[in-house]
């Protein structure tokens, strides 16, 4: 009996190790991602009157998708809660587009910014968030 209970025990800690690796893993690539994307968006839209351009609607709406399977993903491992808001943003920015109201639509891209910079903070596994 106690082998067993070993070999469970061992078989937990691997689980929880694997668990671990693959929320960091899914969690650092969606807020990656969408950093990365907000960044270009930005760049492209620096000195612009008119941002309602088919390419940046691709962008923006591919942005979403992304965002939307990711946090499909996600949602099993963080709260859901702390994340939605950058849906939202995203959300905000699509009918920022339709208007053409470029003050908001940088807004919310500062918006993304700062949630996925905080979001990768607190949610990677570091030492700080152990203890």
């Amino acid at each position: 009996m106690k082998i067993f209970s070993k070999v469970m025990l061992i078989l937990i800690f691997l689980f929880l190790i694997f668990i671990s690796v693959f929320e960091e893993v899914v969690t650092s690539n969606a807020l990656s991602q969408v950093h990365n994307i907000c960044f270009i968006l930005e760049e492209k839209v620096e000195g612009l009157e008119d941002i309602r351009k088919s390419e940046f609607i691709l962008i923006v709406d591919n942005m979403e998708y992304d965002w939307l399977k990711n946090e499909s993903k996600m949602c099993y491992l963080v709260n859901h809660k702390s994340i939605q808001e950058i849906g939202a943003e995203i959300a905000k920015m699509k009918n920022y587009l339709g208007e053409n109201d470029i003050k908001e639509f940088k807004a919310s891209l500062e918006a993304i910014k700062f949630y996925s910079e905080s979001y990768l903070h607190f949610m990677g596994a570091n030492f700080h968030n152990i203890f």
